[in-house]
């Protein structure tokens, strides 16, 4: 009988109390009030991101747990790439009538998941009865000494990702065109990052600690986003190597090759949630002993420019390949097939001639 209970059978003030309400921390004993209680010290973070409809929901992998995860981690990544440390979270469910309350619990649960593992807490939130399910999350986070946001004065950098490459969009290829012969527990890791990708809330947490000065941007809307805005916002050419140490294993680079995907579009494509980072030439080795625990992945070097971004071979960052919203960007796209159009066959690099066609 519990098993078929919808929403609209328990109502706002047992939905709250059975579901929500025990996951809320607080510093004070009240945890009903329709504000959350905390104490601030210091300069504070605060950022606020709606849950995107997560790719998985495409091959039915979209348990109730993943929506939970991903309301979390497109916050907790906000305050990573800021060097911050996540407090807590504020989230806003929008919930149609006959959700089953099994849904919300183990939406709950993914959501709490994913708090956790960052240290972060729940700290209350809102519940609206509505057409059609969405949550929408604010974080505070704990500002570092350091401030860190996309700026840097230096002209002389290199340019890293911080997390895993390449995981995410060979899920989506595996899972739209078939696994082939690739191993059940290589499957497994890449639906992993397909379902519950990791923020780099410790690595983020590591470069704020930092005592010298370093750009840093989350790459939720993939590498090659990130080389286009950091470019442009600190007058800067960025020169990507040709011959970059990606960090995904041969099985899977082989595998992707076999289906004619261009290794460059899973690699700066969104969806691994790593952190893009310009690092000043004399402070890299520091930059890297310090973050020998994450994986690194050393793209490219700076100078003063104009903005541009191009490969050693002289090949140009194509912008029709970015990920944008309101230019035909993931939250414009209705089908599964079309997305991997846009991503994966638009090439990210392109012939200097090829600009003006």
């Amino acid at each position: 009988m519990e098993a078929s209970l919808t929403v609209s059978d328990l109502g706002e003030i047992q939905l709250l109390k059975k579901i929500f309400i025990p996951d809320v921390s607080s510093n004070t004993k009240e945890i009903n009030d329709d504000c959350a209680h905390f104490q601030a010290n210091g300069n504070m973070l605060w950022s606020i991101d709606p849950c995107p409809t997560p790719m998985a929901n495409w091959f039915n992998k979209a348990t109730p747990e993943v929506w939970g995860c991903y309301t979390a981690i497109i916050n907790l990544s906000d305050i990573a790439a800021s060097g911050g440390t996540p407090i807590g979270m504020l989230v806003s469910l929008e919930i149609p009538d006959n959700t089953p309350v099994e849904f919300l619990k183990r939406y709950q649960s993914g959501l709490m998941a994913a708090l956790q593992k960052a240290d972060a807490k729940l700290l209350g939130g809102n519940v609206k009865s509505t057409a059609k399910f969405g949550a929408t999350g604010t974080i505070i986070g704990a500002a570092s000494e350091q401030k860190v946001t996309r700026h840097i004065k230096q002209k002389n950098c290199t340019f890293y990702l911080v997390g895993q490459s390449g995981r995410f969009w060979s899920s989506v290829i595996g899972n739209h065109y078939g696994w082939d012969n690739l191993p059940t527990t290589i499957q497994n890791e890449l639906n992993e990052a397909l379902c519950f990708p990791v923020p780099q809330t410790k690595a983020g947490q590591m470069i704020g600690s930092l005592n010298f000065e370093v750009a840093c941007m989350d790459c939720s809307d993939g590498a090659a986003n990130a080389l286009f805005q950091l470019a442009h916002l600190n007058d800067l050419d960025i020169t990507v190597y040709d011959d970059i140490k990606w960090d995904l294993d041969p099985n899977t680079t082989e595998f992707v090759l076999n289906k004619n995907i261009n290794l460059e579009n899973i690699f700066y494509s969104f969806g691994d949630w790593q952190l893009a980072c310009l690092v000043p030439n004399e402070y890299i080795e520091i930059f890297e002993s310090k973050l020998n625990n994450f994986t690194l992945t050393k793209l490219g070097y700076t100078q003063s420019g104009i903005g541009q971004v191009k490969t050693e071979n002289n090949r140009i960052l194509n912008k029709n390949s970015l990920n944008q919203n309101f230019s035909g960007g993931y939250n414009s796209i209705n089908s599964i097939e079309d997305m991997i159009s846009k991503f994966m066959d638009i090439p990210i690099f392109i012939d200097e001639s090829m600009i003006n066609q």
